[in-house]
């Protein structure tokens, strides 16, 4: 990828060697890769000494809370904050970064991995701890809807149906890739129920009924979704794509377009750039995917689009400021 705006430069003056490492590891329960990435983290940052400090989390359900406490002790002494494991810990820990004004780090270990991929973060869990030991600071783009940030992208509508039938057929079958995708056809090819979304920005009004509301600011995922909509994100916006009621052949259609990476012949998909705007359904709460993981949240929903607000570490010869 070239040309990626979503990333500034800090001035020099602000020092991330000799620093406080704060790693948040997050891993699923019972997974075999646990100890060994551990041990690979804790030997890349043998360095650090007593400067680094490793967190497991367990339960899951504490997330938030300790990243929020850990974030706050980092804000006292010039800490930084890393996060290992899925899209939903890089998100706890952006945002627990985000409310205490601390650095970031990200040692990527879920499946994509957009974020840390489009900061040029490597994708070896040693290479990107030993780049945390005499980082470069970089100003990252983000997006909130309502109080909820969000690093890749947020939907709600089929999508989060999506999710949700993934997940419990995930706990019947097994955590695969085969699993999700045989999971998210059948959601698809089953039926669903178009609903009325109202759509305000500070340009123009619009009523629309639509099977899927999706918005992203990610290039690197929209890019490789093949659609116009990637140059949203290189101007830093907000991308908006609307999906239109299909049928069970449109929407067999549209899987085959995803799957064949040419969504942009797909006459379903209706989308535009927005800096903000508003979605406000009939429900006065709605189920919401935040970066896979799905959250309640009150309507009407407010997106809008952060430049600058995060401080990421990323290696010094990565993305051009």
């Amino acid at each position: 990828m070239t040309d990626i705006q979503p990333v500034q430069a800090l001035p020099s003056a602000s020092p991330a060697a000799g620093r406080r490492i704060t790693v948040i590891l997050n891993l699923r329960a019972g997974s075999g890769e646990k100890p060994a990435l551990r041990q690979a983290i804790e030997e890349a940052l043998a360095p650090a000494g007593d400067r680094l400090a490793i967190v497991d989390v367990a339960p899951p359900a504490r997330l938030a809370a300790l990243c929020d406490r850990h974030a706050s002790e980092a804000a006292t002494c010039g800490g930084m904050l890393v996060a290992v494991g899925g899209d939903g810990t890089i998100n706890a820990v952006a945002s627990a970064c985000l409310r205490h004004g601390v650095a970031m780090g990200v040692i990527p270990a879920g499946t994509f991995n957009y974020f840390a991929r489009q900061l040029g973060i490597p994708q070896d869990a040693a290479e990107a701890a030993r780049l945390l030991l005499a980082p470069a600071l970089r100003r990252v783009t983000v997006a909130k809807v309502n109080e909820q940030v969000f690093l890749n992208n947020a939907s709600f509508g089929l999508y989060s149906r999506i999710i949700r039938e993934r997940e419990q057929d995930k706990a019947r079958f097994g955590r695969s890739r085969i699993v999700a995708v045989l999971s998210a056809v059948a959601t698809l090819l089953a039926g669903y129920r178009p609903f009325a979304v109202k759509i305000a920005s500070a340009r123009h009004e619009q009523v629309r009924r639509t099977a899927m509301v999706f918005v992203c600011h990610n290039e690197l995922q929209l890019a490789r979704l093949e659609l116009d909509a990637v140059q949203c994100a290189r101007e830093r916006r907000l991308a908006v794509l609307l999906l239109r009621p299909v049928t069970r052949f449109g929407a067999a259609k549209l899987l085959w377009h995803g799957a064949t990476r040419r969504l942009n012949q797909n006459e379903s998909l209706e989308t535009f750039c927005a800096d903000a705007f508003s979605a406000a359904t009939r429900k006065r709460r709605i189920d919401v995917v935040v970066d896979g993981e799905i959250v309640r949240l009150a309507t009407p929903l407010d997106f809008r689009i952060l430049p600058d607000a995060l401080t990421v570490a990323v290696p010094h010869d990565g993305l051009p400021a």
